[in-house]
């Protein structure tokens, strides 16, 4: 049976028993929010069937450090590397950071290739964390016909072992014809043996501003025992399809076909369980990392980023 308590009730129960006014509401611009966004952490629990002998990803971080993207970034609509940025800064240019309890510095200790990445870490001890690289401007932004993929090379320090919810990948924007904003997402929540696992995700945050705005959702899928890998380098790669409210999701070559979205997931926070995940005209894509209850600190370095009308898929391997 699936647990029906979200991040924001946990977070309004903790308030409760310690007699405090916790913030549980939101920003998702690009600046440092005061409070933390109204984001709600999935409504998922139980076990999902993968959890006693889970699947584990392909690749062996076995990817060639050589090379570069030239002829990938020829027709892609935007690349970086972060060779051209400067150290123990966040990048510029498109790049816009949002960072709240965490920070997005570009990083010369584990580059994948090159001598960069970016580092993004979130600190331990509290709710809402995030440390996220978004770009929300031409060429990017808008999308040509409201769909986009993306590719990175990533390497996650750790996740959590608890049912906690994270993100490394979003895309947001107002939904047409409508007053509320929607995101799409990808990271993990559910613990299984092996590690934490991937899952889709979808919330319409302004349900709860003030004044609340459009429907409470916050739909889940999971990836039935397929874990994020940590300590080695890996390549994700997404589609985001705005006319179709479609969603994709590939790691290491292999796509994770447990992660497709075609109009609705396995289940909502609130009903009814099979909401269309209705999606946004993409006004912002970011990658990093959030998450959203208290949590140990997590490292994130991302390398190799490109934007395209085309899946560009990954680097060789070596």
């Amino acid at each position: 049976m699936k647990s029906t308590v979200s991040h924001r009730d946990s977070c309004f129960l903790l308030g409760a028993l310690a007699g405090l006014a916790l913030a549980c509401s939101s920003s998702s611009g690009p600046t440092t929010p005061s409070v933390p966004p109204d984001d709600v952490d999935t409504a998922q629990g139980g076990s999902s069937s993968g959890a006693e002998s889970p699947t584990l990803p392909s690749g062996t971080g076995d990817f060639a450090m050589t090379g570069d993207d030239s002829a990938v970034c020829a027709t892609a609509t935007f690349c970086d590397g972060f060779e051209d940025a400067a150290v123990d800064l966040a990048p510029g240019g498109m790049w816009t950071p949002t960072q709240n309890n965490g920070t997005v510095r570009v990083d010369a200790s584990r580059p994948f290739r090159g001598a960069h990445a970016v580092k993004a870490t979130t600190v331990g001890g509290v709710a809402y964390k995030a440390a996220l690289l978004g770009l929300s401007g031409a060429p990017v932004i808008p999308l040509t016909d409201n769909r986009v993929y993306g590719r990175m090379m990533f390497y996650l320090e750790s996740v959590p072992t608890t049912s906690l919810h994270w993100t490394i990948i979003d895309g947001r924007g107002t939904v047409p014809g409508q007053d509320y904003s929607s995101t799409y997402r990808y990271g993990g929540q559910l613990p299984v043996q092996g590690g934490s696992q991937w899952m889709a995700n979808y919330d319409t945050t302004d349900f709860y501003a003030t004044p609340s705005r459009g429907p409470r959702t916050d739909c889940y899928r999971h990836a039935q025992g397929k874990v994020a890998p940590v300590g080695k380098w890996s390549c994700a790669e997404w589609y985001f399809d705005g006319q179709s409210n479609q969603m994709r999701f590939w790691l290491d070559g292999t796509e994770l076909t447990d992660l497709e979205i075609d109009g609705t997931g396995d289940g909502c926070v609130a009903p009814p369980a099979d909401q269309t995940w209705v999606a946004p005209t993409f006004s912002r894509l970011d990658i990093g990392w959030e998450s959203y209850a208290i949590d140990d600190e997590r490292s994130i370095w991302i390398d190799d980023v490109v934007i395209s009308q085309t899946q560009v898929g990954c680097p060789a391997r070596e």
